[in-house]
């Protein structure tokens, strides 16, 4: 297994570690409504020890464009805040779909947290198995998270505008959105796709609950016309689960992968002027 990801098993031997901060970083899908309060969920039941934390409240949410890549001193604040510090050694944790976790997994490598894992499966697997669950709300004694940016991580929309035909860019949305066939769930935005780019839906990294193995994912990645240890861009709805295809390749080794973090709530805003395919 990946020194990435961590099994409910491993996780269960290994609650009482010191280091460890288990997070609950489930959300709500966009176009549920209303949107599922999982703040609410897990104070009603989660894995013992775990804090709450919602990727919009570690995030800037003040540009107009949904949960953006923060400052580093923003970040440093959030973190510090909430008892996470760059040597703790963290376990995020979604509904086991890749939805919400791999955004947070990689906010936190690109800040500078040492060590930081994903649990297979996620809550739903280690409830399945009956593991022990708890209620209640978790507060951990705050701490010092010293947040760098050491490079690019991010894209803007006109990066990605000169990156068409020359750098590969990939759609985590599903089929039916990346094609305009199925409504967008934000208002005001066009149907569609960056011309050029791949459709790799975020959910076909998983199966029955469970991240796939490295050679499911190669062969899911090369099926939907990914060409591996490429530079890439990857792009979804806000930004969210394009860091699931992110995480999905450095699964695979491949880490040359930039996030267009505008994504489609800002590329097909119907009042922006970017190319538009749907075919």
């Amino acid at each position: 297994m990946s020194s990435s990801i961590v099994s409910t098993d491993w996780l269960a031997s290994h609650l009482n570690e010191p280091s460890l901060v288990i997070i609950d970083c489930r959300k709500s899908k966009p176009g549920i409504t209303p949107a599922i309060d999982f703040h609410g969920k897990y104070l009603a039941e989660h894995i013992p020890g775990a804090i709450y934390v919602e990727v919009d409240d570690i995030s800037d949410c003040s540009t107009g464009l949904p949960h953006m890549l923060p400052t580093a001193e923003a970040f440093s604040q959030s973190m510090s805040e909430r008892g996470i510090s760059n040597d703790s050694s963290i376990i995020l944790y979604d509904e086991g779909d890749l939805f919400s976790a791999p955004r947070v997994w990689w906010m936190l490598k690109s800040f500078g947290a040492a060590s930081v894992r994903i649990l297979d499966g996620g809550l739903n697997a280690w409830v399945k198995e009956g593991k022990t669950v708890e209620a209640g709300e978790n507060v951990l004694p705050t701490a010092t998270f010293t947040a760098t940016l050491p490079g690019e991580v991010v894209v803007s929309a006109d990066q990605v505008k000169q990156a068409i035909g020359k750098v590969q860019i990939i759609d985590a949305r599903s089929l039916g959105r990346f094609k305009g066939e199925l409504p967008e769930p934000r208002p005001g935005l066009h149907g569609g796709h960056i011309p050029g780019s791949l459709s790799v839906p975020f959910t076909e990294l998983t199966q029955d609950g469970q991240i796939k193995s490295p050679q499911a994912l190669e062969e899911t990645f090369i099926r939907l016309g990914v060409a591996l240890n490429q530079p890439t861009i990857a792009s979804c709805g806000s930004g969210v689960t394009a860091a699931a295809l992110l995480f999905g390749l450095h699964l695979l080794g491949s880490e040359e992968v930039k996030i267009y973090d505008g994504s489609w709530a800002q590329w097909g805003d119907i009042n922006e002027d970017y190319p538009i395919e749907t075919h």
